[in-house]
C-alpha cells in the first residue's frame, strides 16, 4: 500500500518519492564549498599540545569534598571538580546554600574572583525591616567559615565576590540571565559561581535540562567552575528529571534514608525506623566517585553539611 501511494504520489512513474529528510545526503554529484572557515568546525586531536590531563579540584570545605575521588580511587578528590558544572539537588533545609556560600566565601578568600547568581530572594534588604536577608547570612557564614573579622572578611574576601540578581518576578527570564552572566564571566575574570537556584532562573521549569546544558557549554569554555543548586520533586528526583542528570557534568543529591531494621540502625548509628539524610554522588564524568552513601551533620559554626561522626566505618570516606 504504501509503495501505491508514493507511485502516485510521484504521477504514476513508479519511482517511488525519497524521504525528504534524506535529500541533502542524495546529491550523486560533490557539493563544491568555497567557504574555508568550515575547516576550522574540526578538530585534529593528533595536532593538539597537552593532551593528558589531571583533574583538579576546588576544596568548598563540606561534605562535598568527599564525593569524587583522585584518578585510581584511592584518595578523596579534596574539593568539587574544578571547570565543571555540577548539578547540586536535594530536599528544603539541608544545609545546600549555606554549603556553596561557606564554599564560595572560601574560594574567594583564596584569591580567585566568584560570582553568586541569586534567583530565589532578594539579597540586600532596605534598612529598617528587621530580616537577616541573604548578605547578612552569607556575610556571617562566610566569616565563620574563614575565620576572619568582618573587616578583614570585606577587604579580603568581599571584594573578590560578585553578586548577580535575576528573579523572574522582576520580569528577568533565561535569555536576561544569559546576558548578565556572560557580561559579568567576562568583563571579571569570574571563575567559580554558585546559582541558587538553577529552577527558578526558568519559570516553567520545562527547559532547565536544556538551559544547564547551554550553560555547561559556556562555562567549559570559559573555564568556569559552577555550583547548581536544585530543588526536587515530591518523588526525590531532581526537576528536570534524568535529562538534567545526562546534562551536568557532575550530579550530587541529598536524599532521607530510612533506617527500616534494627541492624541497619545500628550500622548508620540511628534509632529504627528513623530517617536520615544522606549525601550520594550519582555521577561524574571527570572522576571515580565515593560509591557509597555519606550521611550529613550540619557544622555548628556555619551550618553547612560535614560528614557525619555516626558514618559507618566499613563505609569511611577516603582522605584526600
Amino acid at each position: 500500500m504504501m509503495q501505491m501511494m508514493q507511485m502516485m504520489a510521484a504521477g504514476g512513474t513508479g519511482m517511488p518519492m525519497m524521504d525528504p529528510a534524506a535529500v541533502p545526503f542524495a546529491g550523486a554529484q560533490p557539493v563544491q564549498d568555497d567557504d574555508a572557515g568550515l575547516d576550522e568546525d574540526f578538530i585534529r586531536p593528533a595536532l593538539l599540545d597537552n593532551l593528558v590531563k589531571s583533574q583538579e579540584s576546588v576544596p568548598m570545605g563540606c561534605a562535598l569534598d568527599v564525593l569524587c575521588l583522585n584518578e585510581d580511587g584511592t584518595k578523596s578528590l579534596g574539593g568539587i571538580p574544578r571547570g565543571c558544572t555540577i548539578a547540586f539537588a536535594g530536599p528544603p533545609g539541608k544545609g545546600k546554600t549555606r554549603s556553596a556560600l561557606a564554599g564560595l566565601c572560601q574560594v574567594a578568600a583564596s584569591g580567585e574572583k566568584v560570582a553568586f547568581v541569586v534567583a530565589e530572594e532578594g539579597f540586600h534588604d532596605p534598612d529598617g525591616n528587621g530580616r537577616d536577608d541573604l548578605c547578612s547570612r552569607m556575610v556571617k557564614i562566610g566569616m565563620a567559615a574563614t575565620g576572619l573579622n568582618e573587616k578583614k572578611f570585606t577587604s579580603e574576601v568581599l571584594e573578590n565576590i560578585y553578586v548577580l540578581e535575576s528573579q523572574y518576578h522582576k520580569g528577568n527570564n533565561w535569555d536576561d540571565f544569559v546576558s548578565k552572566y556572560r557580561y559579568l564571566v567576562e568583563q571579571e575574570d569570574i571563575s567559580f559561581v554558585v546559582i541558587d537556584s538553577l529552577n527558578m532562573l526558568d519559570p516553567s521549569r520545562n527547559r532547565t535540562a536544556d538551559n544547564l546544558s547551554a550553560l555547561k557549554t559556556y562555562n567549559h569554555e570559559q573555564g568556569i567552575t559552577c555550583l547548581c543548586i536544585g530543588q526536587i520533586r515530591d518523588t526525590g528526583s531532581p526537576v528536570g528529571g534524568e535529562a538534567l542528570q545526562h546534562t551536568a557534568d557532575v550530579v550530587f543529591l541529598i536524599e532521607e534514608m530510612s533506617l527500616g531494621s534494627k541492624e541497619i540502625a545500628e550500622l548508620w548509628g540511628g534509632k529504627y525506623r528513623d530517617k536520615i539524610d544522606v549525601l550520594r554522588s550519582v555521577k561524574s564524568v571527570t572522576t571515580p566517585t565515593f560509591p557509597h552513601p555519606v550521611r550529613i551533620g550540619r557544622a555548628e559554626d556555619t551550618g553547612a553539611m560535614v560528614v557525619h561522626e555516626a558514618q559507618p566505618e566499613m563505609y569511611a570516606v577516603l582522605e584526600s
